[in-house]
């Protein structure tokens, strides 16, 4: 896993080495073993490398096939890399000169062009020139695990694997995007393909963006559906089983130590038991004071029943979090305000000390059906249809103020009131409406002259885009397939690459392998959300046959999130006193300060918790004060 940079300049100028090293170089968290560019004229590429694979110089980048026509830059893991390597060796002669999976990317293309990237099972973000063509292609992978932020301005094409690399060129523009804004503060991300910033974008997930002669070009090569296959459970987990065995032993192939995030959920816990036969790999866990939120007693029993090493990280004795918010938020860019982020960069930094590479659960609550929004939705759909908007608005009003100091997970009155507030809200899109941070009847109070022209306008509006364009049979396959592409890589799989990232770790995602993706997606609807009973029934069957014990296979969701409310009156109270009281202007024009202050102070004195919306307000002040170069704190240790 690395750090990917480059420059086109269209009008044909040699692109400026020290500005590639610079927007390379900001990245050296993403890849401390080296460091590197290349110059080709008007294009130029550069890579910091995380040492993986083939540890010698044979695996550094940017790498180009022997005759020099095709140069990549590349950031992730091709899985069936071996596979790809005996095709060009039988059939177009290709002579290995590593053991790096890179090798075979500009091997790949001049065989197969850019078929090449649906042929890649994987994870990755890359850039590749084809000097005879004179194109660059820009190719993210299926489900968007790796990110790849691009601008085209003034005839320069520029891109990286984070925001600050583009900005780190003095002459790429640093204003922030209203609508972006918008979307950032309800969703605490902005959406797969668009960024907080102006002239900034993603290039979307399982998409390839092409510039040569003829302009700008996107196009897809992959996306999830639902055919519905699989009726019976138990022939489901038949499949299930071996295909998860050979997908989790092709990722765990590395030249460098591998551990396991687990979190004590059902998810990483049938990682666990498919690696135990095939080493000793250390278990991470994240413990939390509050109990509500703390997995680690079943993370333990997994640890003892898989007889592999466990660590816990009590992420809730950090003692400085406002110095590891200050990571989180440097590493973000600006792009998600996710309150589990900092757990995560605690626990990868842990992970570290022994491992570079973890494998992770991530995905298989979209993949697999693990949210109770996707019962909500179920709900939604019949007797929620039948309350009408405006009471449903009303109640959900009153139910959110009365919240209070209620610091629990998931409270009873915050689930009916999030659940009526995205009925009166969305009518058939109350999928989406459910992830909000702000609520919609927040904002014409909230929001300042730079955003008050788009109070009527639904920040959820590519979300419910995502809905109505996935190709499912019910309202209910079409919410799946819309939070596997919008919702999961906008936001969890942005959270996941930032935070491990920061601690030079690579996360692999065995349930976002395109063979398992495609798995779920050939489930019936009853196997993956099922109208009563515990969620995954497909996982927790396949992790009672490997043996676990009925503790850990039946054990209810709990997810991976940060006692959020707790935390802002607690130990970041001074924090939040200084951005929302005293340095509260810092959200000119966008917001008004006055009734952030005002938010605040009712969280505070614990009238109201408003940890959600106050989540991505500080978040953006503290982005916003890095990009002026004015912090409002001092930041230890990133």
């Amino acid at each position: 896993m690395c750090g990917i940079a480059g420059i086109f300049n269209l009008d044909g100028r040699d692109v400026d080495p020290a500005v590639l090293t610079r927007m390379t170089d900001v990245m050296v968290h993403r890849g401390p073993d080296a460091g590197e560019i290349w110059l080709g004229g008007a294009v130029g590429f550069g890579h910091r490398r995380l040492a993986i694979r083939d540890l010698t110089a044979a695996g550094r980048q940017p790498m180009s096939d022997p005759s020099g026509r095709i140069t990549v830059t590349y950031n992730g893991e091709i899985y069936n890399e071996a596979e790809l390597r005996t095709e060009l060796e039988h059939d177009f002669g290709f002579v290995s000169r590593s053991h790096c999976d890179t090798e075979i990317l500009p091997a790949g293309y001049l065989a197969w062009g850019e078929k090449l990237f649906s042929r890649i099972e994987g994870i990755f973000a890359m850039g590749l020139w084809d000097r005879a063509a004179r194109r660059l292609i820009l190719a993210r992978d299926p489900v968007g695990t790796k990110p790849i932020f691009f601008s085209a301005i003034g005839g320069v094409v520029r891109f990286a694997s984070e925001i600050k690399g583009l900005l780190a060129d003095p002459q790429h523009p640093r204003a922030l995007d209203s609508e972006g804004l918008h979307r950032f503060l309800a969703m605490g991300y902005v959406g797969p393909a668009a960024t907080t910033m102006r002239h900034i974008r993603q290039v979307e997930p399982g998409s390839i963006v092409v510039y040569d002669r003829e302009g700008e070009a996107s196009r897809r090569f992959w996306q999830p559906h639902r055919k519905q296959g699989f009726r019976r459970l138990d022939e489901a987990v038949e499949c299930f089983l071996p295909l998860f065995e050979q997908v989790v032993n092709d990722q765990l192939i590395s030249d460098v130590p591998v551990g396991i995030l687990q979190s004590g959920g059902i998810d990483s816990s049938l990682i666990a038991y498919s690696v135990a036969k095939r080493g000793k790999f250390p278990l991470v866990t994240a413990s939390f004071a509050e109990q509500s939120h703390d997995e680690t007693a079943i993370a333990a029993l997994v640890a003892q029943e898989t007889s592999m090493p466990h660590r816990i990280v009590p992420v809730s004795e950090d003692p400085h979090p406002e110095d590891t918010l200050a990571r989180v938020v440097h590493h973000f860019d600006g792009q998600v305000a996710d309150e589990s982020a900092g757990p995560l960069l605690l626990l990868t930094r842990e992970l570290r000390r022994n491992s570079t590479v973890a494998l992770s659960g991530d995905g298989a609550d979209e993949f697999f059906g693990g949210y109770p929004t996707y019962r909500a939705s179920r709900l939604a759909g019949g007797p929620g249809a039948a309350i009408p908007a405006g009471l449903a608005g009303a109640v959900g009003k009153l139910l959110y103020a009365a919240l209070g100091a209620n610091e629990k997970r998931l409270p009873a009155t915050a689930l009916l009131a999030r659940f009526l507030l995205g009925i009166a809200a969305g009518g058939r899109h109350a999928h989406a409406e459910w992830r909000r941070y702000i609520p919609d009847f927040m904002l014409p109070s909230l929001y300042g002259p730079g955003l008050r022209a788009l109070v009527d306008v639904s920040p959820m509006a590519g979300y419910r885009a995502a809905i109505d364009r996935a190709d499912g049979p019910t309202m209910l396959d079409r919410c799946l397939i819309s939070d596997q592409t919008y919702h999961l890589p906008s936001g969890l799989l942005m959270k996941t690459d930032a935070m491990s990232m920061a601690n030079s770790v690579e996360i692999r995602v065995p349930f976002l392998d395109r063979r398992i993706m495609e798995f779920s997606g050939s489930c019936s609807l009853d196997l993956v959300v099922p109208a009563r009973g515990p969620t995954k029934p497909v996982l927790r069957n396949a992790l009672r046959r490997k043996g676990a014990s009925e503790r850990i296979w039946n054990a209810p969701k709990r997810g991976f999130n940060n006692p959020l409310a707790g935390l802002l009156r607690g130990p970041m109270r001074q924090l939040c006193d200084n951005v929302f009281v005293r340095s509260r202007g810092i959200f000119e024009p966008y917001l008004q300060p006055d009734a952030v202050r005002d938010l605040w102070q009712s969280h505070a004195s614990r009238t109201t918790n408003h940890a959600y919306a106050l989540w991505p307000l500080l978040t953006l002040a503290l982005w916003r004060s890095e990009l002026a170069g004015d912090d409002l704190f001092v930041r230890r240790d990133r």
